[in-house]
């Protein structure tokens, strides 16, 4: 039986995937407003500047930035896949979906070539009806995994 303990770190890591993933793909509205929510000492590390962010100046720095935090959110959906079986059956495909659906975001991202200042990066109304079924599949599947782990661990 899995405790709530093991649930912790899978939930915490998907909770920063999806705020993550929000956050770079709210950049060129968020700069719009005058603000910035991407790490400071990112910005720093990659040599983008605050300016250049509010004056929506894409270089190859912005792009190789915006690669860096695709990747990391993407490892915390990785760390966060984990979870999904332990939690209870009626929560996880909710959980699977937004997983699916904000991975999709990611990948939108790069689709616009990393201009999140003039392009939204989103998933269609269309796009994530097709997803839930690939989603569900998953989760039927880490569903048999728990029940295989928790019977051979008896």
């Amino acid at each position: 039986r899995t405790t709530g303990k093991e649930a912790v770190e899978p939930a915490l890591s998907l909770g920063i995937a999806l705020q993550l993933t929000n956050i770079l793909r709210d950049v060129g509205e968020d700069a719009r407003r005058g603000r910035i929510y991407l790490p400071q000492e990112d910005l720093e590390k990659f040599g983008v500047t605050e300016e250049q962010i509010l004056a929506g100046r894409m270089d190859e720095n912005y792009v190789r930035m915006m690669q860096f935090q695709i990747a990391r959110a993407r490892d915390y959906f990785d760390k966060s896949e984990d979870g999904i079986s332990k939690l209870q059956e009626s929560a996880r495909m909710p959980v699977r979906a937004s997983l699916d659906l904000y991975r999709k975001i990611l990948e939108r991202i790069e689709g616009n070539g990393y201009d999140n200042f003039r392009k939204r990066a989103y998933v269609s109304k269309l796009e994530k009806f097709l997803t839930l079924p690939s989603s569900y599949f998953k989760c039927v599947e880490a569903a048999k995994e728990a029940e295989r782990l928790s019977t051979s661990s008896l």
